[in-house]
């Protein structure tokens, strides 16, 4: 639980007062789930010293904004506070709420979320696009108090943490549906041949794909919907152009007109885009594959 005081004398968290970021809201989240009773102040200036845990304030331990620091990844991103906080904490969490294979959950989970706040935070990311996107930086300071409307900036803050608690949330969930999906295609590795991943149920693969460098151009797994997808692999994570595409004349067909051109005896849908195609059996879809790579 946390609670906000105006009395440093009462508070055993410290971080900074005025505009909040990502940063002090997802350390502060953190530090919520870690410790029992948080006593928190908002300072527009402090030292520290070593009294309280303070983060992004103070030129302490968990303060990225000293002239000389210069503690950054192997990547070359600097960390901020939050960053600072999951490399001191993030494992000892992990561990206090018995998460399966903690050390793996923490390297996914600072991968997914902690090293994207480190970057925005320090500057050090670029998106270019001819529209506004609203990344989580951003969206986070959307719940500061707007002009023209009378908000207490504090209340506007703890606004923040609880939507950034969720969001924490379900990005813990997502590390530890990687490290299983890890898990489990490392099994299967020894059974793909002529680069297809034949899966028994459907399991998120694709990052466990890239992350293990295996060279696969399809999957194939049964769908929730009832029948067989094979599934192409992009050129690059979370891209959109395949590797190898299905046959264009495919594009958008079913049923009858997709098993006419194809050839496919249960071939049901091809994709527009033609990165998926769908067949009845597990058979047909891996004959949809072997079609395509007929040209």
């Amino acid at each position: 639980m946390i609670k906000l005081t105006n009395h440093l004398e009462e508070a055993n968290f410290v971080t900074h007062a005025g505009n909040f970021h990502a940063d002090d809201v997802f350390s502060t989240v953190l530090m919520e789930r870690l410790f029992e009773n948080i006593t928190l102040i908002r300072l527009n200036d402090y030292k520290d010293d070593k009294t309280k845990i303070a983060y992004d304030i103070g030129l302490g331990k968990f303060d990225h904004h000293g002239a000389d620091y210069d503690k950054k990844r192997a990547n070359g991103i600097h960390y901020c506070g939050f960053g600072l906080l999951w490399q001191e904490y993030g494992l000892k969490y992990l561990r206090q709420i018995k998460v399966k294979n903690p050390e793996k959950v923490f390297e996914i989970l600072d991968e997914l979320l902690v090293v994207q706040i480190d970057a925005f935070d320090n500057g050090e990311y670029s998106i270019d696009a001819p529209f506004n996107i609203y990344t989580l930086a951003g969206l986070i300071e959307q719940f500061r108090p707007k002009i023209g409307i009378k908000e207490d900036e504090n209340e506007c803050f703890l606004k923040a943490v609880s939507f950034a608690d969720t969001i924490f949330e379900q990005i813990l969930k997502d590390a530890i549906g990687k490290v299983y999906a890890l898990t489990e295609i490392e099994k299967k590795v020894g059974e793909i041949k002529d680069k297809i991943l034949i899966l028994d149920e459907y399991i998120p693969y694709e990052y466990a794909i890239f992350k293990l460098g295996l060279d696969i151009d399809f999957v194939i797994y049964p769908s929730n919907r009832g029948c067989f997808a094979a599934h192409t692999i992009p050129t690059k994570y979370k891209g959109f152009t395949p590797k190898v595409p299905f046959k264009k004349e495919w594009g958008g067909l079913r049923d009858e007109n997709l098993q006419k051109v194809s050839g496919v005896k249960t071939a049901h849908f091809c994709h527009k885009k033609l990165f998926l195609a769908t067949a009845e059996t597990k058979e047909d879809a891996l004959r949809l594959i072997e079609e395509t790579r007929k040209g």
